[in-house]
């Protein structure tokens, strides 16, 4: 799944970093320099691949670098604000307390981030009990299958 940050309603591809094997010919890496023979693990640190490969569906040259239109700029965005009363951008946005400053400060933060991609830590399942304390008659469930029923009670 593709991972995006927004900034004034363009997406930018958030950044991320996986490990990886090398499946083709040998190549440099990127960052290191060092060469990475075919079958080898590397790290990759970048732009997320599912979202670069989502602007490259779009633009196959890879001119794209983001995907969404400024609001400022939106025509359907702008008849909105002055449907509703507003005699331009500047007296909308003061109206709502809109802080471009603050809002690239957010943007900046989010960009900063990278997707680790780890592992999860897994509880293990819970153990599921037949029936229960008020329905069970006296208070004790058997829990098992065929050939191995054992009583354990209901309640603790």
């Amino acid at each position: 799944m593709s991972r995006w940050i927004s900034c004034d309603g363009k997406w930018f591809p958030a950044l991320e970093k996986v490990s990886l094997v090398n499946h083709g010919p040998e190549k440099k890496h990127p960052k290191t320099g060092e060469t990475i023979k075919t079958g080898e693990p590397y790290i990759y640190e970048g732009p997320d691949r599912g979202a670069l490969f989502e602007l490259w569906q779009i633009d196959k040259e890879g001119k794209v670098t983001y995907i969404g239109k400024d609001f400022k700029t939106d025509l359907d965005f702008l008849r909105m604000i002055k449907d509703q009363g507003f005699k331009n951008l500047k007296e909308y946005l003061d109206y709502v307390d809109y802080d471009g400053v603050k809002v690239k400060e957010e943007f900046d933060k989010k960009a900063s981030v990278v997707t680790s991609h780890e592992i999860t830590h897994r509880e293990n399942p819970l153990e599921v009990i037949a029936g229960g304390a008020d329905t069970s008659g006296g208070g004790a469930d058997i829990v098992g299958g065929f050939g191995e029923a054992r009583i354990k009670p209901a309640t603790k």
